[in-house]
């Protein structure tokens, strides 16, 4: 091994961590004031009634399942598993996000939200996985 390679064990903790980091950016994302909405949600700002947020949740969560599936490291193998795995935290988190933004005078709780970010999480895993059945095999 090289000094620029990485042993199996650093780049599944980087993986992780690289995972708890975006999902940090997501929650800090989604407490911060969000300029004209004033707790209303995000209002309609695209057509077909798709609020101002929406794209931000759908790719947010999108991101953050796909990153889980990559953290958990499987492979090849488990593939059901790992999109159910992901897509399970992905919407968690969603759904808890929603939660602590209930409190919060400036935003609020939205099931439009947690469905958007429940949507997205299922299109991450499925992408990952996707991904990595086409990657060569090692």
């Amino acid at each position: 091994m090289t000094g620029f390679e990485e042993s199996s064990e650093a780049a599944r903790r980087r993986r992780r961590r690289d995972t708890v980091a975006f999902g940090l950016v997501v929650l800090i994302a989604s407490v911060a004031p969000v300029p004209g909405t004033a707790g209303s949600g995000a209002g309609t700002s695209f057509p077909f009634g798709i609020g101002l947020t929406d794209p931000f949740h759908f790719v947010g969560y999108a991101v953050l399942a796909a990153l889980v599936v990559r953290a958990r490291g499987r492979g090849r193998r488990g593939h059901l598993a790992a999109v159910v795995v992901a897509v399970a935290v992905a919407v968690a988190v969603g759904f808890g996000v929603e939660l602590v933004q209930a409190p919060i005078p400036w935003r609020s709780f939205a099931w439009r939200d947690a469905a958007i970010n429940a949507a997205g999480a299922v299109i991450g895993g499925i992408a990952a996985i996707v991904a990595i059945a086409r990657q060569p095999a090692r």
